[in-house]
């Protein structure tokens, strides 16, 4: 004899739905509030969201390598040298060696760097890194499940690790031979 599953009651179906629903609509919020914001960043600045996330962090000390500028967006070193260039072809920030181990490269801020950033808004990404920091390991650990079974469900798969809001470099087409 075959059994056939029962059909959830119509209450369980109403709440399965308004959970989900509400899942979609929290996701809606997150996505829209901070591309929004890191719209209004470029806008203002005239960088991008995460080349100002790295002149915040600069701000901060006296100079900081490339790895230790990584550890605190959590991203790759490769990542961040590419938005190191930018920032340092921009002017905003100069790269040069450490007067404390010649062998390290390090970042700082230039003058222009320090005018740009006294009229910068707060860069979606720090707020994001400082809310997601701020969450009961239990909640963070709740968020990065239900994240990772959306992304499963979606079958997608990492892309090459960016910042946050930077843009990926576009490659060109190789040229025809």
């Amino acid at each position: 004899m075959r059994v056939t599953p029962r059909n959830p009651d119509p209450r369980s179906r109403r709440r399965s739905a308004e959970v989900r629903a509400q899942a979609l609509e929290r996701l809606r919020t997150l996505i829209s509030a901070l591309s929004h914001s890191a719209r209004a960043v470029e806008r203002s600045t005239g960088i991008t969201n995460a080349q100002l996330f790295l002149l915040q962090q600069l701000a901060e000390v006296e100079s900081l390598s490339v790895n230790d500028l990584a550890a605190r967006a959590r991203t790759q070193q490769s990542t961040v040298s590419i938005v190191v260039a930018r920032l340092v072809r921009a002017g905003l920030a100069a790269k040069h060696k450490s007067a404390a181990d010649g062998r390290i490269a390090v970042v700082s801020l230039t003058p222009k760097g320090r005018r740009l950033l006294r009229h910068a808004p707060v860069p979606p990404a720090s707020a994001l890194l400082r809310a997601i920091e701020a969450l009961p390991v239990r909640e963070a650990r709740a968020l990065a499940d239900g994240v990772d079974a959306l992304v499963r469900a979606l079958d997608l798969s990492p892309p090459e690790a960016t910042m946050l809001f930077e843009h990926a470099p576009t490659r060109r087409p190789a040229p025809p031979r």
